[in-house]
């Protein structure tokens, strides 16, 4: 993973991309990339399978920090 906040985008109102299996509520946590290309990139090594990746689309995301401790 990159660092997150250095990449932080408050004009276009996203952080990163991510992969989502089509017709789910959110995407794959593991998924979480800074651009679109690493997305797509992880895209095609992690869902080698047509039926996968045919299912997949890559969607923008917003990161949030939150403090547990």
């Amino acid at each position: 993973m990159k660092r997150f906040l250095d990449h932080r985008s408050k004009r276009w109102g996203f952080d990163g991309w991510a992969i989502r299996i089509k017709g789910a509520i959110c995407p794959l946590d593991w998924s979480v990339c800074t651009t679109r290309q690493e997305a797509r990139e992880l895209r095609k090594e992690a869902l080698p399978e047509r039926d996968l990746f045919t299912r997949s689309e890559i969607v923008k995301v917003r990161i949030s920090v939150e403090v547990l401790s």
